[in-house]
């Protein structure tokens, strides 16, 4: 994903360019700097995910805190024989109460979800997971050298605050914004507030007032 990344911008001649990564798309941008670095970017804009989806006893900014090496076996066991229902219940079950609220009653949403998922290339996503759970990018953020625009939700279905923080550490001289109340996706439940932030950030002349607002 991250060369063809590289390819759209090399076919279309595209520089300074700003960029915008939610979950895998950050993990993918993150590939994309450790590969080919940053010159062709001019902004970037991180939402919701971690460096490293695994955890360990010494990294517990991964999924929920604690999906270890057995969790993730299991998952990609559960994959493999109900991939829909899978990723459903990795989204529902873990830290935003309200959506494994919505999952156990089987909300029209949820149904649409899965609905979509069936209709999904299984063995490719399956592939992809695995990939992206033997990444590792804690070391690609401090290289993270333009300016960069963090958003995480309070109440994310996979990530604590402390992973923002931690995130937002090494990336010098980024700037977080936690949203009250949102869950993985802060920037359709707010997007109002999203379209805002963004755009303020992206204007050259308003960044580091921005920034020092804070």
């Amino acid at each position: 994903m991250a060369r063809d990344l590289k390819n759209l911008f090399e076919r279309h001649a595209l520089e300074s360019i700003d960029v915008v990564g939610h979950s895998m798309g950050a993990l993918t941008l993150w590939q994309y700097i450790a590969d080919f670095g940053t010159e062709r970017l001019r902004r970037a804009c991180f939402i919701d995910q971690s460096p490293k989806l695994l955890t360990t006893p010494e990294w517990a900014h991964g999924i929920y805190g604690d999906f270890d090496d057995a969790r993730a076996a299991a998952m990609r066991h559960s994959l493999s024989e109900d991939f829909a229902e899978a990723v459903l219940k990795l989204t529902a079950l873990g830290l935003n109460q309200r959506a494994r609220e919505r999952y156990l009653v089987d909300t029209n949403g949820w149904k649409k979800l899965r609905a979509a998922l069936k209709a999904q290339p299984s063995d490719e996503l399956i592939c992809c997971w695995n990939s992206l759970t033997a990444a590792d990018y804690r070391t690609v953020l401090s290289r993270i050298d333009i300016p960069s625009l963090l958003i995480h939700g309070s109440e994310s279905n996979f990530y604590r605050i402390e992973t923002a923080q931690f995130v937002a550490a090494q990336i010098p001289n980024a700037i977080l914004h936690i949203y009250e109340g949102a869950d993985h996706c802060p920037h359709l439940l707010q997007h109002e507030r999203f379209i805002r932030d963004l755009q303020c950030f992206l204007s050259e002349d308003e960044v580091i007032t921005y920034r020092n607002s804070l």
